[in-house]
């Protein structure tokens, strides 16, 4: 489960705050990028990725913009 809803932020199963929604451009954040996807992050994570990312040559947005139902960055994924 991503999280559970407790007014207006979103929290994952550990009570950690999903603040930030990650956006991940794969062929580019411009119309028709190959492949887009998003997901839900606490700040440090959103963070961590990002600096990742960029340096791995991706184009990443990050906002506030949580809501249900988006998927909780993989903790591993992409980073290792």
């Amino acid at each position: 489960m991503v999280g559970t809803n407790r007014g207006k932020v979103l929290f994952d199963s550990v009570g950690e705050a999903l603040t930030h929604r990650v956006t991940v451009y794969f062929g580019g954040p411009e119309d028709g990028a190959e492949l887009t996807m998003e997901y839900a992050a606490t700040w440090k994570e959103a963070s961590d990725f990002t600096v990742a990312a960029v340096h791995a040559g991706l184009a990443v947005t990050v906002d506030s913009r949580i809501r249900p139902g988006l998927r909780r960055l993989p903790r591993y994924g992409f980073r290792h």
